[in-house]
């Protein structure tokens, strides 16, 4: 039985009220079928304006700021609740809209609850301001105050998620919002807005605008936006600085793309390699590939390349593309078509710069006419090519080879970006090492095939070189949302 489309308002949401928006009509595909499901009308500069005075309106006389914690705090905690009960809605909206298989639609709405559950609960626990020494008839607080207007660009892939983990911290640290998801998957966020006023949110304080990149431009020029934080490509956070510099001085918050390595020690060779390659395949092709984070680069010491390669290409091939609304399904289609072509752009790219071709998802068995491909792995890829340089944003593997960690590191940090990398060996002066050279925001080392949850909500980090800057999660993240001011108080 396939999903059913769920009952969502398309409309614009803000000040507690969803609202007919005037921009153009944008439709939205079904990337499972190839077949447009649903439009909607997006938010122009008027519909954006209205937005940010709600927002603005709540955040200077409204309640919410001036909330006493433990107030905000239930509320919060009431909008994580109300998230829950809406499950089966949210996941069939994301599962629907960009293709997610609806068990990992399901869990990520856990997921997305629990980040509004972990700011909620941070509240009356972070308070990070400080007294300095002063003389005696000086008294100086810094302390940190709410930003004010925080607009937020959220991308398709984990629409709940990236969702919440905005909404989360700046929420909890008393800002309001005006959120703009993706135009590919739009609805969960929509969604939001009922779900705030059922869980009794103060009008104005989430705010949601529908729409493509038009929409986002007027939101992020708008001069009563006091922050934008960002979700997304390189290229699109590139833009936002441009028009941030041109409209008003306001911090961004940007996390953009990734071509992260996956370093292979020669001292992992006791280890299980098929489970080895298992964690690799599942690190690539994770969400179709469609991550930031997604460890698309293999380097591996020539040692070992021959023996783990198979196992790598063993758990790639039991990867089966299926229909995202079949419970078992783990693999489902690319999130749109311009994705789709993306991603064999950049295949025929790898082929014609004359890298080796070992696992074609080209030809992988596929449902019907949706936008599938299966995962796709690459070895002998030539240094300085698109498949060694470009985010590719789908399910593809390139591998490289190396003979020293000085090879390793030049390897890794070939690319212009520094999101996330993952270097397996049990040696502690190699990790030291590699941990230090290698280009990144985010390490994971790995002294066995074991899977771990790590910090979760608690995890943060803040990205390198066109990766972006500024920290996403956690404690520090919620401090993001934030700025210092001092107070200096002086008695006569």
């Amino acid at each position: 039985m396939s999903l059913t489309s769920p009952d969502i308002d398309l409309r614009a949401f803000y000040g507690g009220e969803y609202h007919v928006t005037s921009g153009e009509s944008c439709a939205v595909t079904n990337p499972a079928t190839g077949v447009s499901d649903y439009s909607f009308t997006t938010a122009n500069e008027g519909d954006v304006a209205a937005a940010v005075s709600a927002a603005r309106d709540a955040f200077d006389h409204g309640p919410w700021a001036g909330l006493p914690p433990m107030t905000r705090r239930f509320m919060l905690l009431a909008f994580a609740a109300a998230i829950e009960k809406k499950a089966e809605v949210l996941a069939a909206a994301d599962s629907l809209d960009m293709g997610k298989p609806i068990s990992a639609a399901r869990q990520e709405v856990g997921i997305a609850a629990g980040f509004i559950r972990y700011y909620a609960e941070a509240i009356d626990k972070f308070y990070p301001g400080q007294i300095p020494p002063t003389p005696g008839n000086v008294l100086e607080t810094q302390i940190y105050r709410p930003r004010g207007v925080i607009a937020a660009i959220t991308p398709w892939n984990f629409p709940i998620i990236n969702a919440a983990l905005k909404l989360g911290p700046a929420l909890a640290a008393g800002n309001t919002v005006v959120i703009k998801p993706s135009e590919i998957a739009p609805r969960s966020t929509l969604e939001l807005g009922r779900i705030a006023n059922e869980a009794g949110l103060p009008p104005g304080v989430l705010n949601i605008v529908p729409g493509a990149g038009p929409t986002g431009q007027a939101l992020v020029s708008d001069r009563n936006v006091d922050m934008v934080t960002f979700t997304g490509s390189t290229a699109t956070g590139k833009a936002l600085m441009r028009l941030v510099g041109e409209s008003s001085l306001k911090p961004l918050l940007l996390e953009c793309g990734g071509k992260s390595p996956e370093i292979v020690c020669a001292d992992m060779a006791g280890q299980d390699l098929n489970a080895m390659g298992k964690m690799i395949a599942q690190g690539a092709f994770w969400n179709q590939g469609q991550v930031c984070v997604a460890r698309s680069r293999l380097i591996v010491h020539s040692s070992l390349a021959d023996r783990l390669l198979p196992a790598i290409l063993l758990a790639a091939s039991s990867m089966k593309a299926a229909e995202p609304h079949l419970p078992g399904t783990m693999f489902g289609p690319m999130a749109s078509k311009r994705q789709y072509e993306k991603v064999l752009a950049a295949i025929a790219s790898g082929l014609a710069d004359g890298a080796k071709f070992v696992l074609d998802g080209r030809k992988a068995k596929t449902p019907g006419k949706g936008f599938y491909i299966g995962p796709s792995v690459f070895t002998e890829v030539p240094a300085g090519s698109s498949l060694e340089q470009q985010e590719i944003f789908g399910p593809v593997l390139s591998m490289q080879i190396f003979d020293h960690l000085d090879q390793a590191i030049e390897l890794a940090n070939t690319t212009e970006y520094g999101l996330a990398a993952t270097i397996w060996t049990r040696d502690s002066v190699t990790a030291h090492t590699l941990s230090y050279a290698v280009r990144s925001g985010r390490t994971k080392i790995l002294t066995a095939p074991i899977e771990s949850m790590g910090a979760l909500f608690a995890h943060c980090f803040e990205p390198a070189g066109q990766s972006g800057f500024g920290i996403d999660g956690g404690l520090k993240g919620m401090a993001s949302y934030m700025r210092l001011q001092s107070i200096e108080h002086v008695f006569g």
